[in-house]
């Protein structure tokens, strides 16, 4: 059975089942503390009816709070500074293993050596259908590089 998967499963069903029916429980428990009378007997045991309000109320504010100020903040911290060069390039792709980043020179593209023609693998003689076939041989994948925005340009409008 793989991990992580999101089939139901057994378990995952009667937990489910447990957690719809507790939070319905606690739903009704609220919502006749909230709606209920004081003279019904249970007002010495029980918070003010002020805070059926209030608590909701305050889980509001600080979700918004949250999603408006704090989560912003955080991702404001995490991103880097405008003259850092990681804003505008990843250095580990462009530069090689080990090189601090000096200069914008740094990251022109180095003249590259046309590759010579390979030579076209010959015929192997198949044992299922008693011929001879051409073995397709393909191009690794390219490594992870940076783009420069001129190759880009070059590629998408000339």
């Amino acid at each position: 059975m793989p991990e992580h998967s999101p089939a139901p499963t057994p378990h995952r069903a009667i937990y489910g089942f447990a957690f719809y029916m507790l939070f319905t429980v606690l739903f009704i428990i609220y919502v006749a503390w909230a709606l209920l009378p004081f003279e019904f007997g249970l007002h010495s045991y029980l918070p003010d009816k002020y805070f059926a309000v209030f608590i909701p109320f305050l889980v509001l504010v600080f979700a918004w709070f949250f999603a408006f100020l704090i989560y912003p903040a955080i991702n404001l911290s995490m991103t880097v500074n405008v003259d850092d060069i990681a804003s505008v390039v990843d250095p580990k792709l462009a530069l090689p293993k080990g090189t601090k980043f000096t200069s914008w020179s740094q990251l022109q593209k180095k003249n590259k050596t046309p590759k010579s023609k390979q030579e076209i693998p010959s015929p192997v003689n198949c044992n299922i259908c008693r011929t001879q076939h051409q073995p397709v041989t393909r191009a690794p994948i390219a490594p992870l590089r940076f783009l420069d925005l001129q190759e880009v340009n070059t590629a998408y409008y000339n």
